[in-house]
């Protein structure tokens, strides 16, 4: 019995090839005709080969007939339950079955199989198997008793099917096709048997009711049978070609206004899943300009695929060889059983294999190429575990949905391009506004620290990334250092669990730029240096990052590990001939790099700030240029007046006592004579002093300059001991040192005590006669220590290094005057003192802070005012590293 399953709308197929409620009445009017209590009928089934029990029915309440309520034998008419019908069946089944004529109808019921065995529904017969199979084979019909039909057909069995009551006897019936046009006689063909009716009577005493002429009549009757059939199905063919037509005219309007290629392969699958059975199903696009293949769509044993569409499998024709000869040489449909035809999976088993799964044990196969003209842009590959699952009129219905498809997916690559196209072109419209936009603001900049945030922030807004970042090259060219970082808030230096100290986020522009000049990258022999000179861009993937991150400092390992998926781009920019600095992008969230339209905005963009960096560093080093010049000017002025007045002083006393000894030689005693020579050999000291710390000061050069100091082990009493012994005869304070004999520091023990000595010669200055001037000395750790530091001197990145290094914090406390606010910031610079001190009796070259400071540094530690109060006193404090004391300490 051939089919059409209801794989989709179920009003589109009916789930056999005939309406059940004619095939039930025709058995009823047989039943009538030929005195039957029970009938049945197997239908031919085309994918099986076989006759198939479709309905079976009997007259009702048949058990009690059985008992003995029959006729005695040769009775016309059976006594059993009736009712007068008007047998007008519906039009889509048979508008000629005996319009408007009546019959009386036996009433009946539907014989389960488990309350007969005999011809039970669902059960299936072959060839010459049992009494539907012999008349199937020898196509006659033929009567028989119930006895001898089981001596023939149930003998081999070794048992009795079991049934609730017995048949007397059958009348067995073949229903064939009819040819309702003549053909001639070379033309005429074999027709189709399209079903077996079995009639029978119920047991009684007399023996078989059906006579023998009741055969031929049979025969007649079936004809006509056939004929409903016929028409029956004829009807619903062309009720299906119908709806069939009205689906492609629906497609062939729907597609073609339809441009989103989404939304035309669903319609593909929605069209082909109301036609046959999709349990299994691929569709392949070819793209001319690429020259590759793409699944974008498949159904693996009623499972979707997901994400294909947008992420689909790509392949080029070279690995598809057996697709490509099929859909673009041969260009036909191809269809077979895999499951029953090894010869082909064997040939082109690479048509039944890719996302969709293995088919190579379906049952059935297709393969549709989508062809418009004579072009083929893709296929459609359909498989099922069903036998006989793609009827050819299906299949060709499919072909044409196929070609109406083809060229509405065309249509829509077509929209789909120029969408594209248009969208670049407003892109590239939307990024040269933006490149103006950027440009501008950088051009408009003067100050380069705010020219190099501002050209980070724009680079990073522009092709959406998360981070990007400026280095320039360190004064040694040995590193890279940050000079400008743009993050979002997913990029931090915070605790990683790596057991380094956490970095907090910046509070402000400053500590925002002190923790960014933290970030430094290891340049020299390495493999940026070559990439930097030689390649216009490169790429940082993460085997790289790593090995940067092996020979970087702590800032350049948190920036590393903090990019977001471990790649970078890296830009070197050039002003002519001289390297301005290397931009470093974070890649896209959505690929692993950037397109090439994106890298050549990022070069155009880069090659224009290039120049306005320069510009900006060249104005920068200018108004430094010119900010250190007034300085030194103003530095100039100081250092003549408190020259002037400093020498002035010692000189003065030179001349004014060596002319009294030379006026008065011969009338002055031998006391005046010292007197005087006491006095010039004072203001000669002073003058000595005075010029010495000018010399050592000019001998320090630069800030930047590197002192070379020795390192050793040195105790802190000790030191303060003999630095205040040097003083205590020159000046009128007492001095207290409640320093711990165990604190030892790494030093250079004679410039440190000349640190100490400067700073207690520098306390008693300005501190009352017969005050206290107190040197203490404590043990702390240098992270700690570091929070009391003025802002301008904090070292973040030895902070970050060495944060819990043991130091010996240090501090000189006098009573003096106190130091004004707005004076406390210069103090340390040379040549510089306390403005009110040129009006007092206090002397001094203005160098012995700046000559400290520069020591103590250069002994790897900080000096710094800690406070100072109007008429309360300063406290001067500096620490160093600490040290375990010598084994030899005790002696």
């Amino acid at each position: 019995m051939a089919s059409a399953s209801t794989w989709g709308n179920s009003e589109f197929h009916s789930e056999t090839t005939y309406s059940a409620s004619l095939i039930r009445k025709l058995l009823q009017q047989m039943m009538v005709q030929f005195n039957a209590h029970g009938a049945c009928i197997a239908l031919y089934d085309e994918s099986e080969n076989q006759m198939c029990i479709t309905c079976h029915i009997r007259v009702r309440n048949v058990a009690s007939l059985a008992s003995g309520q029959l006729l005695e034998p040769g009775v016309a008419n059976m006594r059993v339950p009736r009712r007068r019908v008007t047998l007008q069946l519906q039009r889509d089944e048979s508008e000629e079955l005996h319009r408007g004529e009546e019959f009386d109808l036996p009433e009946v019921e539907d014989v389960t199989p488990q309350q007969s065995e005999l011809f039970a529904v669902g059960e299936c017969y072959t060839r010459g198997q049992d009494a539907i199979g012999r008349v199937w084979q020898r196509n006659e019909a033929f009567l028989m008793a119930h006895d001898e039909y089981l001596s023939i057909f149930h003998r081999s069995y070794g048992r009795t099917p079991q049934v609730d009551v017995t048949p007397s006897a059958y009348l067995v019936v073949p229903v064939q096709e009819v040819n309702t046009i003549e053909l001639p006689e070379s033309q005429n063909l074999q027709p189709q048997t399209l079903g077996i009716i079995v009639l029978y009577q119920l047991v009684h005493t007399g023996g078989a009711v059906f006579q023998p002429r009741q055969r031929h009549e049979a025969l007649q009757y079936a004809e006509r049978v056939a004929l409903y059939l016929q028409n029956d199905r004829l009807q619903r063919a062309q009720r299906r070609t119908g709806e069939y037509l009205q689906r492609l005219q629906d497609i062939s309007t729907a597609f073609p206004t339809n441009v989103k290629l989404y939304d035309l392969i669903e319609d593909i699958y929605r069209f082909a899943s109301q036609m046959v059975d999709v349990s299994s199903l691929q569709l392949t696009l070819y793209d001319r300009d690429t020259v590759c293949l793409y699944d974008v769509f498949a159904i693996e044993n009623g499972q979707r695929c997901e994400d294909l569409l947008t992420n689909p499998t790509v392949s080029t024709k070279e690995a598809r060889p057996i697709w490509w000869d099929v859909a673009q040489v041969q260009k036909e449909s191809l269809q077979f059983s895999p499951a029953q035809e090894p010869a082909l999976v064997e040939r082109y088993g690479e048509l039944l294999r890719g996302a969709w799964g293995d088919h190579s044990q379906a049952e059935s196969f297709v393969f549709l190429p989508m062809k418009m003209f004579n072009r083929v842009t893709g296929s459609l590959s359909l498989a099922s575990p069903r036998t006989g699952a793609y009827p050819s009129q299906e299949v060709q219905v499919l072909e044409t949905m196929i070609q109406i498809v083809t060229v509405s997916i065309e249509n829509a690559k077509l929209y789909e391009r120029d969408r594209h196209l248009l969208r670049d072109a407003k892109q590239r419209e939307a990024q040269l506004a933006a490149i103006n936009s950027t440009l501008q603001t950088i051009t408009s900049v003067l100050d380069i620290n705010e020219l190099l945030n501002g050209f980070v922030e724009k680079v990073a807004s522009l092709v959406d990334v998360e981070l990007c970042v400026f280095f320039q090259l360190s004064p040694t060219h040995e590193e890279l250092v940050a000079e400008a970082m743009y993050g979002r808030p997913s990029v931090s230096l915070l605790d990683d669990g790596s057991g380094r100290p956490a970095i907090e986020p910046p509070h402000n522009k400053e500590e925002h730029e002190a923790l960014t000049r933290m970030i430094r990258l290891p340049f020299r022999e390495t493999f940026l240096e070559p990439q930097i000179r030689d390649e216009a861009f490169f790429y940082l993937n993460s085997e790289r990052i790593e090995e940067l991150a092996q020979h970087s400092n702590e800032g350049g390992i948190f920036f590393l590990h903090a990019i977001p998926a471990q790649q970078l781009l890296m830009i070197p920019m050039f002003y002519q001939e001289d390297f301005i600095g290397l931009l470093s992008v974070s890649l896209p969230k959505e690929g692993r790099t950037f397109k090439p339209k994106d890298v050549g905005m990022l070069l155009a963009i880069c090659a224009q700030a290039a120049s306005a960096i320069r510009n900006a560093q060249l104005f920068s080093e200018r108004e430094e240029a010119y900010a250190e010049l007034q300085r030194m000017d103003k530095l100039k002025d100081e250092f003549l007046v408190t020259a002037s007045h400093e020498l002035r002083t010692p000189m003065s006393a030179i001349i004014g006592y060596s002319s009294l000894l030379k006026r008065q030689s011969s009338r002055i005693g031998p006391s005046d004579i010292l007197r005087f020579a006491t006095k010039i050999s004072t203001a000669a000291q002073q003058l000595h002093d005075l010029v010495e710390n000018m010399t050592e000061a000019a001998k320090m050069g630069a800030v930047d300059k590197k002192l070379e100091l020795k390192s050793e082990v040195v105790q802190v009493r000790s030191v303060a001991e003999m630095a205040a012994s040097t003083l205590l005869l020159s000046i009128e304070q007492r001095i207290k040192l409640p320093i711990d004999e165990r604190l030892w520091v790494r030093a250079d023990a004679v410039h440190l005590r000349q640190v100490v000595q400067n700073l207690l010669d520098n306390a008693s200055k300005y501190s009352p006669a017969k005050s206290e001037i107190v040197v203490t000395a404590e043990e702390d750790i240098l992270s700690h220590v570091a929070e009391k530091l003025p802002e301008g001197s904090i070292d973040h990145m030895t902070i970050v290094e060495q944060g819990n290094a043991p130091v010996i914090v240090i501090q000189v406390h006098d009573q003096g005057e106190g130091i004004l606010p707005e004076d406390q910031q210069r103090i340390f610079d040379k040549f510089v003192r306390a403005p009110r001190s040129l009006t007092t009796p206090v002397r001094g070259s203005g160098l012995g802070l700046y000559i400290s400071q520069r020591y103590v540094e250069a002994m790897g530690g900080k000096l710094w005012l800690e406070s100072s109060g109007l008429n309360e006193g300063s406290v001067f404090a500096f620490y160093l590293l600490q040290v375990e004391p010598p084994a030899e300490a005790g002696e």
